[in-house]
């Protein structure tokens, strides 16, 4: 059949299109690691590139059951709080409300739909000097919703906030929990939830194994920040539980970034970390029993666990300890919890005082970490980026 020559071009341009697809896609696609896990830093390992869809690789995300717990209403103590709105306070000293996106961003984008892992990490390097009202800081969180802001909060003893600041460590404003406490914060972590994408506060730490009950609380991520010196009051949920075996001392908050699944590593000295879930789905101020799901391949022999962080694409972890940094990686099928089994691979770390936080970027190729100041002097805030990845 003849084509007319009014239509030739057009042939070319769609036989362009069609011979140009595979390179479009290879330079926006996420990089994958062709073998699951990546070797420590100076591998000749590559990355090649094919899409993913991460949440349809990761089956299970339904999560344990909800059982039957006693329900706190008014009796709990603590005053309803409304977890749909929030409420700004203006800073006191005049400052600027600092807007951290664009209004139009989609708060329910909880991570890309292609997967980036890196094979050969870089050496760690200093970002900025975390600002001292956060001095001892005990977690981080990447905003999904904001690009280029970190969340930290305090450790316990401090009144409950956390806080954004930039990539630099730049102080980006307070956000306070009115009627909330702050027991003994240990972790913070983004995930997704009803309201979109949110940020998760473990109240998990009990360093004399004494507590009856721990805490999640849930805030609905910010759009906007009051700025250096500024605070506003949020409105957030509150998820009670209790051990099926008594009280334990975790410091390790791990929300899976597309199901919204909560998990609480332990921190346990002399054997691998133990693994706990929340039941989905989570019912504010309803006292539940958590699961147990497992157990770290991290040795024990690593150190105790401070902080861990959900890769974006959810098939991978990284866990922190006190003597160094782990990524764990699951195959492409199984349950979500599969993770923590996965054999552990050495990543390189900054060397910081007292090692607590770290947490991957949104676009997976870089993590952050940073300490708590030990009695010493003011934390800084570190990255580590990928150094290269090559594409089949």
């Amino acid at each position: 059949m003849s084509v007319p020559a009014s239509l030739w071009w057009m042939r070319g341009s769609a036989a362009a299109f069609v011979m140009a697809l595979p390179l479009i896609l290879a330079g926006s696609a996420c990089e994958i690691d062709e073998g699951g896990l990546p070797e420590t830093a100076g591998s000749d390992r590559r990355i090649v590139t094919e899409p993913v869809d991460a949440a349809a690789d990761l089956p299970g995300a339904d999560g344990p059951a909800v059982p039957d717990g006693p329900d706190l209403g008014d009796d709990s103590g603590t005053p309803p709080v409304d977890g749909d709105d929030q409420v700004d306070d203006a800073a006191d000293d005049g400052s600027p409300v600092v807007d951290a996106g664009s209004p139009e961003a989609d708060a329910g984008d909880t991570g890309p739909l292609l997967c980036q892992h890196c094979a050969n990490y870089g050496t760690p390097r200093t970002l900025g000097t975390i600002p001292q009202v956060i001095k001892e800081l005990s977690g981080l969180a990447a905003s999904t919703r904001n690009p280029g802001v970190l969340y930290a909060h305090n450790d316990s003893g401090d009144s409950a906030r956390f806080f954004a600041i930039g990539e630099t460590a730049a102080l980006l404003g307070e956000m306070d929990l009115p009627g909330a406490t702050n027991i003994d914060w240990e972790d913070i972590a983004v995930g997704t939830c009803p309201a979109g994408s949110c940020v998760y506060l473990a109240d998990t730490g009990d360093n004399d194994v004494k507590r009856e009950q721990y805490k999640i609380y849930r805030v609905a991520e910010p759009a906007t920040f009051p700025g250096a010196g500024g605070t506003m009051n949020v409105t957030y949920e509150q998820f009670p539980f209790v051990y099926p075996d008594g009280s334990h001392n975790a410091e390790t908050l791990l929300v899976h970034p597309q199901t919204g699944r909560v998990f609480i590593v332990l921190k346990e000295a002399g054997i691998p970390a133990t693994v706990y879930e929340m039941p989905l789905p989570l019912q504010a101020d309803k006292v539940v029993t958590v699961v147990k799901v497992g157990s770290l391949s991290v040795p024990a022999s690593a150190g105790l666990v401070t902080g861990g962080s959900f890769h974006p694409c959810g098939d991978r972890v990284l866990i922190r300890t006190k003597q160094g940094l782990y990524e764990l990686g699951s195959t492409q099928s199984g349950d979500v919890t599969s993770v923590f089994s996965a054999p552990a691979t050495a990543v390189p770390v900054a060397v910081e005082v007292q090692g607590e936080a770290v947490e991957y970027a949104p676009d997976g190729l870089r993590y952050f970490t940073s300490s708590e100041t030990g009695g010493g002097p003011t934390p800084l805030l570190s990255v580590v980026e990928c150094l290269s990845a090559a594409r089949r």
